[in-house]
């Protein structure tokens, strides 16, 4: 099994990567006190894909099992406040263990119930996408949306491990393959440039072996893991995370979180970033991620008219430290930079040119 070094958040305490292997046995090394039952919260679709792999993991009797409905629109104050309230239904203490088992939604969600939970339970982290076992489950980032924009409610928050099986994939549709494409080729373009290559050949279903997949995965933690170990809350270097997200966001907002998910957003989001990343003189091509548009196969048609509102919405990014719109840029490919854009003009031209490429 690889080893990735454990990433120490403070002097007095670590999160574990336990990775590759069945999730039963995953469990019994993530060295877990469980004070009582422990919370269980499912992505529904996962728990009817995989009830067999989970109940193995986790036996009926020694949890309490919350079953998440699936998708974006359960990252609210209202479906947090249910899993609160189901947590307290069941004799709750401090060391408690709640398990977050699902994509992205579900560890964002139920990581922020983790936190509030008596000031914070132990959280563990079993992602069972590609998007959140290379991104979402690691740093500690957890939190909701609400209408003035996405994730603009949580705290960060990290779990005490993340266990990886990567036999959840094995029922991943092919469109949330890409939405987990997107944050590896952003990996590519702020750290490790032939991760655009390796990650591209995972659009195929051809090019997903087993090898391939895992060497993607564990690059993308170490990437990831590095990055949030030197700057737990996104003080400085962190914050490159964010490369095409800035735009991303901005897409997701304006669609409703509806028709869009959050790779797709990002993979647009990256090319209008190296639009500017290009404006401002920087020799870098969006070739890579155009050579998958057939694969993405966007309809970006319904916001093309929305150019300003899109504008207006990157306002309100919670990253913004002024009137200017802080942007993760980059220089060349595997070399990130921060620049703060407050001509709204360039912010629509890029918007225009990815809508234009992506047509």
């Amino acid at each position: 099994m690889p080893q990735i070094p454990s990433l120490n958040i403070t002097d007095s305490f670590q999160c574990h990567f336990l990775l590759f292997e069945d999730l039963h046995l995953l469990w019994e090394k993530a060295d877990a006190r469980v004070g009582g039952k422990a919370v269980l919260v499912v992505d529904g679709n996962v728990l009817a894909l995989h009830s067999e792999r989970i109940g193995k993991a986790f036996p009926a009797d020694s949890v309490n099992l919350f079953e998440l409905p699936p998708g974006e629109g359960s990252k609210t104050t209202a479906m947090w406040n249910r899993i609160l309230d189901f947590a307290f239904s069941s004799p709750l203490k401090r060391n408690t263990p709640l398990i977050a088992i699902g994509g992205g939604v579900t560890g964002d969600l139920a990581g922020f119930a983790a936190a509030s939970l008596m000031r914070g339970l132990p959280l563990y982290h079993v992602p069972t996408t590609l998007l959140a076992m290379v991104d979402s489950a690691i740093g500690g980032k957890t939190g909701v949306n609400h209408a003035f924009g996405k994730n603009t409610i949580g705290a960060f928050y990290h779990p005490r491990a993340v266990l990886f099986d990567t036999d959840f994939l094995a029922t991943l549709p092919h469109r949330e393959w890409l939405c987990g494409l997107s944050e590896v080729l952003k990996y590519g373009y702020i750290a490790e440039p032939d991760l655009l290559v390796e990650g591209a050949a995972l659009a195929s279903p051809k090019g997903r072996t087993s090898d391939r997949l895992r060497s993607v995965i564990e690059r993308s933690v170490r990437i990831k893991s590095g990055i949030v170990a030197a700057d737990a809350r996104e003080a400085g270097r962190r914050a490159w995370l964010n490369f095409g997200h800035t735009f991303g966001h901005a897409l997701e907002t304006l669609d409703n979180y509806s028709n869009i998910n959050h790779g797709e957003a990002v993979y647009a989001g990256m090319i209008a970033a190296l639009f500017i990343s290009r404006h401002m003189g920087h020799d870098v091509s969006d070739k890579p991620l155009l050579e998958l548009k057939t694969h993405y196969n966007l309809d970006i048609s319904p916001y093309t008219s929305s150019v300003d509102e899109l504008v207006t919405l990157m306002t309100h990014d919670k990253k913004n430290r002024d009137k200017d719109i802080r942007l993760v840029l980059v220089s060349k490919q595997g070399k990130p930079m921060l620049a703060s854009v407050g001509d709204q003009s360039l912010l629509r031209d890029a918007w225009n040119y990815a809508f234009d490429v992506l047509s």
